[in-house]
């Protein structure tokens, strides 16, 4: 059995289930259900997940020694922060519990990237792949615009993060005002979707991030 869920977050979509009875395509059943992804439920138990995955690892790196001092340090901030900002975001409801699951899979990601690194192997597969958001039941939600915006822009702070390019207040800082972002959206999609105007208007908040993020990580 298949399941493909294909939606935008923030946004009404369909479920589609696909279940194969033969070799064919005549031999498919597709049933087809309405869901809405503002509610992020379904989201954050591949947090959870995936985030219990990296806290694997990390003792795996630990027992291999594999870690520098500082290099340990900063690993298990970050897991600390990531679990405390998922307790915090259970909390959330709608568009800016979305907007705040995205962030958390961009900064699991990217530890995930490092402890590829480190362990000199592939033993982490990425939440989020071009724009597709893979749930650990094995389905599939289509990021938006926005998302995606939000998902390369938290990608590149923790980066330049974990590069020790800018320091973790200033991280901290940046990540402060894409809540914010989040919040502001979450408003703006109260009565249905983004129009051009409040897109531009979110696109323009993340490119002062972006700008603010490249002076600090000089």
């Amino acid at each position: 059995m298949r399941i493909l869920l294909a939606a935008s977050l923030g946004i009404t979509a369909a479920l589609t289930l696909c279940m194969s009875t033969g070799a064919f395509a005549q031999d498919s059943v597709v049933v087809t259900r309405t869901i809405t992804t503002t509610d992020p439920g379904m989201l954050f138990g591949t947090i959870t997940t995936r985030r219990e995955e990296l806290n694997k690892l990390y003792a795996d790196a630990l027992a291999q020694n594999l870690l520098a001092e500082a290099e340990k340090n900063l690993l298990r901030a970050e897991l600390d922060r990531i679990a405390a900002e998922e307790a915090a975001a259970k909390s959330l409801t709608g568009v800016a519990a979305s907007s705040k699951v995205v962030i958390l899979a961009r900064d699991i990601d990217t530890l995930g990237d490092r402890f590829n690194v480190v362990l000199k192997k592939p033993v982490f597969v990425p939440i989020v792949e071009g724009s597709h958001f893979t749930i650990v039941e094995g389905k599939v939600v289509e990021l938006d615009d926005v998302a995606k915006r939000r998902w390369d822009l938290e990608g590149k702070i923790n980066k330049f993060h974990l590069e020790n390019r800018i320091s973790a207040s200033t991280a901290n800082n940046l990540r402060s005002r894409m809540d914010l972002i989040a919040t502001q959206e979450a408003g703006m999609r109260a009565d249905g979707n983004l129009d051009l105007k409040e897109g531009r208007i979110l696109y323009s908040e993340f490119d002062k991030i972006g700008s603010d993020l490249d002076s600090a990580g000089k």
